[in-house]
């Protein structure tokens, strides 16, 4: 964001015909966080000074307001500090309107704008706090001349199919001949030859015929019968 734009929205943070206050705390609380990871406040900030690590939204809300005004206080000397400019690391139990002073002191004369009551930023926290940390990280960024940069998308290498080399083709070949041979053998294993199907029609008819020659020699006729039979003719 611009440093121009950023001195024209000191004069419009308490404007009350503007919808998007409610939300503009949030949304520039998310812009300096990028801007303090840039500027490696994790190590030179958080690990050096052992400050408690914060959420991306601390300064949007009232969670702990001396905590809250110790850190922006904290962080704020910390930026102008890192523009080479000295600021004491501030203290727990200095005087919140000296220190306020200090800051407001040190970024005016940075040239960044600054129109509102100084007790606006006692509470540490909301959207003043936030315009200041804001415009003092703009200033480190181009002090330490860093530029962002646009996003590039990974490029995604084609590979190649590798040819097969003629031996190893032939080898593929052979393989494959090897096994269709196995297969057909297998198969003719499986299938019955027409001259298996013929005997074993042959003997089928023989067992029919067989079978139909006892069943004429064999009578249901008792001797009485006959013996009747041959009476009568």
């Amino acid at each position: 964001m611009a440093l121009d734009q950023l001195s024209s929205r000191g004069s419009a943070l308490d404007d009350p015909t503007d919808p998007s206050q409610a939300y503009q705390p949030f949304i520039s609380m998310d812009d300096l966080m990028d801007k303090l990871k840039a500027l490696n406040y994790d190590d030179e900030f958080i690990k050096a000074l052992k400050m408690r690590p914060f959420s991306r939204y601390y300064f949007a809300i009232q969670t702990n307001p001396g905590e809250q005004f110790f850190l922006f206080t904290s962080l704020a000397a910390w930026l102008v500090r890192k523009l080479g400019r000295p600021f004491e690391q501030p203290q727990e139990y200095d005087d919140p309107n000296s220190t306020i002073a200090t800051v407001l002191d040190a970024t005016r004369d940075l040239g960044i704008t600054v129109d509102f009551a100084p007790n606006k930023l006692k509470q540490g926290y909301g959207r003043h706090a936030i315009y200041i940390l804001n415009c003092l990280a703009d200033r480190a960024m181009e002090h330490v001349h860093f530029v962002w940069k646009k996003p590039k998308p990974p490029v995604e290498l084609e590979v190649e199919e590798q040819p097969i080399d003629d031996e190893a083709e032939l080898l593929l070949e052979k393989i494959e001949e090897e096994m269709a041979a196995e297969d057909s053998e297998e198969d003719e294993d499986n299938l019955l030859h027409i001259d298996d199907l013929q005997n074993i029609t042959n003997i089928n008819k023989s067992l029919l015929e067989a079978q139909k020659q006892e069943e004429i020699l064999e009578s249901n006729t008792n001797s009485e019968e006959w013996r009747l039979e041959i009476e009568r003719v």
